[in-house]
């Protein structure tokens, strides 16, 4: 999908967090905006939405000379969420089905999300969505069933955060498929996506091999992955996409792909079929 105008008032409510959270210097954070409304105009009409963040980020970064603003809320998110993990487990292993309360709680986990104008409440609020909601789309038996003949797995990771639930997933795939699980990461900070710092400080490596994508983009976008991410992209047999971003970037791409998201904008609620806040697990094509 490729960005609406609506998008630009939600790049510009990331540029200011961003910028703030980048510099308390005010001059610097009224520099980013007025970059970012410069730049707008020169940016063509067929991006996809987190490539429209990708380039707003690269000028927040330049201009603050901060890589990675969000770094501290990163860390914090990925202490909650381990904080909570015994409980996620104790939730999984008392379900009736097990691995269907692991995928809504890596469902749910989509709710840390820095990008977008959208609270998820704390880490009550998540858990307790975890129990309670139900998937608006669901085509868990479609993702059970393709899981069942996988060889090659590739999970595509969203939120710094969010990989926790993540983890506790790949966890319960490895109960009954023997199929290698690698797990990728953005190749650069950007927003609070998560890179190879966040993975290896949850223990991804212990569950997974962790890739990076190559790519400074909130999403995946593939001419802009690098080699060995598309060797493994390829080969995969199914694919698990987290987050609105690698749904905006890998709706309509080719592969045996799992969106996994919760729909947190209403661009991309109406494009679903489904409403903002809604729990999704749907397969692609």
């Amino acid at each position: 999908m490729f960005y609406q105008l609506d998008c630009l008032p939600c790049l510009f409510g990331l540029a200011l967090r961003a910028a703030r959270a980048a510099t308390d210097d005010e001059e610097i954070q009224r520099q980013v905006l007025n970059s970012i409304a410069e730049s707008i105009a020169r940016f063509p009409p067929d991006l996809k939405p987190p490539e429209l963040s990708q380039r707003g980020f690269r000028l927040i970064t330049e201009i603050s000379q901060n890589d990675d603003p969000f770094i501290k809320e990163k860390a914090e998110s990925n202490r909650q969420a381990l904080k909570a993990y015994p409980l996620m487990k104790r939730l999984v292993e008392k379900a009736e089905d097990q691995f269907f309360t692991a995928c809504k709680l890596a469902i749910v986990g989509n709710s840390f999300d820095l990008g977008m104008d959208f609270e998820h409440g704390g880490m009550d609020k998540v858990l307790e969505d975890a129990i309670s909601y139900s998937l608006t789309i669901n085509d868990y038996d479609k993702f059970k069933s393709a899981l069942m003949k996988c060889e090659s797995l590739l999970y595509l990771g969203d939120n710094a955060g969010e990989i926790v639930f993540d983890r506790l997933l790949i966890e319960e795939i490895a109960k009954f498929s023997d199929g290698h699980i690698h797990f990728a990461v953005r190749g650069k900070p950007v927003i609070n996506d998560a890179t190879m710092e966040d993975a290896l400080s949850v223990g991804m490596d212990k569950v997974a091999t962790v890739i990076s994508n190559g790519s400074d983009a909130p999403g995946t976008i593939l001419p802009e992955c690098s080699d060995e991410f598309m060797e493994v992209y390829q080969a995969a047999d199914v694919i698990i996409a987290k987050g609105q971003g690698n749904y905006e970037s890998l709706e309509g791409e080719p592969g045996n792909i799992f969106f996994f998201l919760r729909a947190k904008c209403p661009i991309v609620a109406e494009l679903i079929g489904v409403n903002v806040g809604d729990f999704i697990l749907k397969q692609g094509g």
